[in-house]
């Protein structure tokens, strides 16, 4: 693994933690809302003008500021639905090309994707969630639910360097593998599973169709992204974090993630 890519991440997990039990609850939620819009801003960049992607995040700040006074869970269905359109895209890439690069189809999307990401973590943070008998801090539900995706990242990663040979979606990330893809989707559910049985009071079989699901939209969240950029004809949405690239890049596989896992705590009532 690239050195400043390491180091670039340790750094992120000590802020990530420093800020996540330390701050208030309304700061925190301000700056997820600033991570949002740096990526919402990279999302547009990508395929529209300095102007518009000005405007663009203005209009997901002004969205943000009503969804922190009113609640609109018709959000997570629409999240539901256009990740699931989006993952379909992406597997049927480049037939799919002329809809994604559709000006007005990528802009409705961008907005969804971004504000349903911080409605979910506003959800987790400010609504009481249980798991059975077990009552569950909402800063803890925040970390296991970035946790889930980073562990299968993380996992997708190394199994594809040790034992990659077949490539995954060739046509929208290259270097990605299949090994990689099924070593992540076979020990980051199954982990996360048992170890939360451990002190959950939830059945295994529950707790993995939880991970397993969103396991697998946090990799469609990534293969998304990437969609994104080559269309755009670019490698990273930006260079603000060294050996990452953009905002975008760091938390896209987060943006599919969150929506998905508050959805299945919901469906499986768990």
């Amino acid at each position: 693994m690239d050195v400043k890519r390491l180091i670039s991440a340790l750094v992120i997990v000590v802020i990530l933690l420093v800020a996540v039990f330390n701050l208030p609850t309304n700061l925190l939620l301000l700056l997820v809302a600033l991570i949002v819009s740096l990526s919402n801003w990279e999302f547009f960049r990508l395929h529209s003008s300095y102007l518009v992607s000005v405007c663009m995040t203005l209009v997901l700040l002004v969205f943000i500021a009503i969804l922190s006074l009113i609640s609109l869970n018709i959000l997570f269905v629409l999240a539901f639905v256009t990740w699931t359109l989006l993952g379909v895209f992406a597997l049927t890439f480049p037939h799919s090309k002329e809809l994604v690069q559709n000006v007005v189809f990528s802009s409705v999307v961008g907005l969804i994707i971004h504000l349903s990401f911080w409605y979910s973590i506003y959800f987790l943070l400010t609504s009481p969630i249980f798991i059975q008998s077990y009552q569950l801090n909402g800063k803890h539900l925040l970390i296991l639910v970035i946790s889930i995706s980073a562990l299968t990242d993380t996992a997708a990663y190394f199994g594809g360097r040790r034992f990659g040979k077949r490539k995954f979606l060739p046509n929208v990330s290259p270097n990605k593998t299949l090994e990689g893809f099924l070593i992540a989707m076979a020990i980051t559910p199954l982990s996360l599973s048992v170890l939360s049985g451990l002190y959950l009071h939830a059945s295994i079989l529950s707790l993995y169709f939880l991970f397993f699901i969103t396991c697998l939209y946090s990799v469609l969240g990534d293969a998304v992204a990437s969609l994104f950029k080559r269309i755009a004809g670019v490698k990273d949405t930006s260079n603000l974090i060294p050996g990452h690239g953009g905002m975008l890049d760091r938390i896209d596989s987060h943006l599919a993630a969150a929506p998905i896992f508050v959805i299945l705590l919901w469906v499986l009532n768990i």
